[in-house]
């Protein structure tokens, strides 16, 4: 369990920590100097019987928001401090507008420095806390009055988080191992040491380990709990990493640390659901500068909500960001504004790795996580990987699974699609195998591969689409030709041979060219049902590229025989003969009529041969 402090700055918090655990908690020598905490700092809470917990003691100071924020990250439990004497102070509002955006589930109001006040000065002092707390989203539970100097209090405080110890529930011991880096440094004989609290999953000793973003791998060569070596990692603790291969000088907060063995991606667009506090300063328009906190992460991104969000408003958006981080659907964070430095709002990640282009179903922000993964899915051109699942929806692998069995998704190549985008997919592949059939109607069909890759979806996708078609007998593939079911080459290709004989019966003498006669016929390929028709005498060629009916060739060879016996046979006279036929067609004509022989040419011109 982690157990985390909230407050303004010199409320109490590190003497309130120190007097739970009975440990300074400023380790640096200008905070002992100053006496104010400005950089996280931890103490195992050892009470007797259970397990130990972590605490986290966070800066107040304004300056150091962007600190308090990494180490709200991941707390169970909030002790939110007001001293006495003071009251509720600006930071003390930021900081709980911070822990509603993170949803930290429970806190108890920690009022300090009770040796310093009135008891009725006490009461009122709580009252308007307590007032002001109604409603909140954290679930704040009655109010502790302590101090830590003289010690009231403190022994009835530290008995109620042995109670929450006692019945708090196990992390996610079954979900992917993930530690947000709180800090990092080199240590002799173990190598490069990161800690955090780790918020899901489990690691073991000998394990591999992936810093990101960064990509560095390393191994882990220990794991340091609470001032204990362990052999594995619990989720919900602190806990110390000590990675062999890991370049210290290329790690630093904000990185996550996971399992080199799952492919986790970070990424620079992130599409949220969006709250804007009701205080903020203006609304949240196309292109807006802000910081983002997540995780213990602080990344500049420009805003593109769908429509503009004004203060106390909410909506979807996309979030672009200026270097990338690591997320994963449902995670929480809070955003602040460029300038000045205020906390504006917060919200959580709908869609971890979204494409540049995609769809915004309004039931991308639904709680049913099997309306979300529809939506996630709906909104790929190719879907979602399997693999995939667990990023998407934020939640441990056999989760996801069971998720995925109810959705209303079709699955193929380990992948889920939504209905329509594969019925679109199948049109497709079935449009690809008519057109074919159409321009090439004496082959037996299309190469399966061509037929895969014409799809332009991924192999794997493709593979997978065509086997289904076939097994749906949507297809048959023979000798690794796809065609449509009842295709039958001779028959079809038979009706486009006699489609071309007619076309040239009725051209007559003007043969149009082969490009012409593809146009018409609406064919890009001829070659096949040219050599069909000449093979059947129906057509012959007169030029490389034009061919003539035998029939009208017949009719031009009787014209030449009607000729005067032995008289000379010119253009002139073909002319006269044919009603003015060109020479484009002419010419040709009587060449080819030289070379089968029915003319021949002597030294006073051309002649019929009788």
């Amino acid at each position: 369990m982690i157990i985390g402090t909230a407050g303004h700055i010199d409320h109490g918090k590190s003497a309130l920590v120190t007097a739970l655990t009975g440990r300074p908690v400023d380790r640096l020598a200008e905070e002992q100097r100053r006496g104010i905490t400005i950089d996280l700092n931890f103490a195992p809470l050892d009470l007797p019987g259970l397990p130990p917990a972590g605490l986290v003691d966070v800066p107040g100071h304004e300056d150091l928001i962007r600190t308090m924020v990494a180490g709200a990250t991941g707390i169970d439990l909030v002790l939110l401090v007001i001293d006495l004497a003071e009251g509720p102070r600006p930071q003390t509002e930021e900081h709980l507008a911070i822990l509603e955006q993170l949803r930290v589930p429970a806190g108890i109001p920690v009022f300090t420095k009770a040796d310093l006040v009135e008891a009725d000065w006490a009461e009122l002092v709580v009252a308007d806390v307590m007032a002001k707390l109604v409603g909140s989203v954290v679930r704040f539970e009655p109010p502790a009055i302590v101090s830590a100097l003289t010690g009231q209090g403190i022994d009835d405080l530290r008995n109620r988080l042995a109670e929450r110890i006692r019945t708090a529930t196990a992390g996610r011991a079954d979900d992917l191992f993930r530690m947000p880096i709180d800090r990092a440094f080199s240590v002799a004989g173990i190598g490069t040491v990161v800690t955090g609290t780790t918020w899901s999953g489990r690691v073991a000793v000998g394990e591999s380990l992936r810093i990101l973003p960064g990509g560095q791998v390393g191994r882990l060569r220990s794991i340091e709990s609470y001032g204990q070596e362990r052999e594995q990692s619990e989720p919900s603790t602190r806990t110390a990493l000590g990675l062999v291969g890991v370049d210290r000088a290329e790690v630093s907060r904000g990185q996550v640390a996971v399992s080199a063995a799952v492919d986790w991606v970070p990424t620079s667009l992130l599409d949220v659901a969006l709250d804007i506090l009701p205080g903020a300063p203006a609304p949240i328009r196309s292109r807006s500068r802000v910081r983002v906190h997540l995780g213990t992460a602080e990344v500049l991104a420009r805003v593109a909500p769908r429509v503009p969000i004004l203060p106390g408003g909410s909506g979807l958006a996309r979030l672009v960001l200026e270097r990338p981080l690591l997320a994963r659907g449902g995670d929480r964070f809070v955003v602040r504004s460029y300038s000045p430095l205020v906390t504006i709002g917060g919200g959580w990640v709908v869609d971890p790795t979204p494409e540049r282009r995609s769809s915004w179903p309004p039931s991308l922000g639904d709680a049913d996580p099997r309306i979300r993964l529809e939506a996630l899915v709906s909104r790929r051109r190719f879907g979602l990987l399997e693999k995939e699942i667990p990023f998407g929806l934020g939640t441990p692998p056999g989760e996801a699974a069971r998720v995925a069995k109810r959705a209303r998704v079709t699955r193929l190549a380990g992948r889920l699609l939504a209905p329509d985008t594969a019925a679109a997919i199948e049109r497709a592949a079935l449009a690809v195998l008519t057109e074919y059939h159409r321009v090439q109607p004496d082959q037996p069909g299309l190469s399966t591969e061509t037929l895969r890759r014409s799809l332009q979806v991924p192999l794997p996708l493709a593979t997978a689409l065509v086997d289904d078609l076939r097994q749906r007998a949507l297809l048959v593939e023979r000798d690794g030709l796809a065609a449509l079911p009842g295709f039958q080459a001779s028959q079809v290709a038979e009706a486009a041979v006699q489609q071309l004989i007619e076309l040239l019966d009725r051209a007559g003498l003007e043969a149009p060219d082969i490009a012409e006669v593809a146009r018409v016929m609406e064919l890009p390929h001829l070659s096949g049902l040219l050599k069909r028709a000449v093979e059947a005498g129906a057509i012959a060629a007169v030029e490389r590229d034009r061919y003539f009916s035998t029939q009208a060739l017949s009719a031009f060879r009787d014209v030449l025989k009607a000729g005067d016996p032995g008289g000379e046979i010119t253009p002139a006279w073909i002319r006269q003969q044919l009603g003015g036929l060109s020479r484009k067609f002419m010419i040709p004509l009587l060449e080819w009529s030289d070379r089968q022989g029915y003319t021949y040419r002597d030294a006073t011109g051309r002649r019929f041969r009788r």
